[in-house]
Parts: C-alpha cells; structure tokens; sequence
C-alpha cells in the first residue's frame, strides 16, 4: 500500500559499507539520501527512541567511528 507510514525504503547503498567511516561522512552519506540520522554514542550516556521510523538510519559509534547501524 503506498503511502503507507511503516513502509520501507532501502538505501541504494548497503548499509553495512557505514562500519568503519568516520559518524559524520556516515551522516552525510545518509542525509543525501533523504534518511534522518539518530547517532547512539557508546562512550556517552545515549538515549534512543524505541519506535519504528523507516526513514531513520541509526548509527552506533565509539570514538567517532560506526561500530554498528540499522534501519527503522
């Protein structure tokens, strides 16, 4: 059904080439691509949202490097 809120979108890149780049060449890399970006830093005290947005890519990092991402 188009239009429909929980429909997903893939990125036209695979989402894994992200661990190992620097957070903010992983943001913009997402961002062009029209996603929102949620950036869950483990060497800080990060909160995140536990519902589901398909058109967010959350992006797990640790001294400024993704360790970790996902969809929704």
């Amino acid at each position: 059904m188009p239009g429909f809120p929980f429909e997903r979108r893939r990125p036209s890149f695979d989402p894994a080439e992200l661990i190992g780049r620097k957070t903010e060449d992983a943001r913009q890399r997402c961002e062009r691509e029209g996603f929102e970006v949620q950036v869950a830093d483990l060497g800080r005290r990060s909160w995140v949202t536990l519902e589901l947005k398909p058109n967010r890519i959350r992006l797990t990092v640790r001294r400024g490097v993704v360790e970790d991402c996902h969809q929704g």
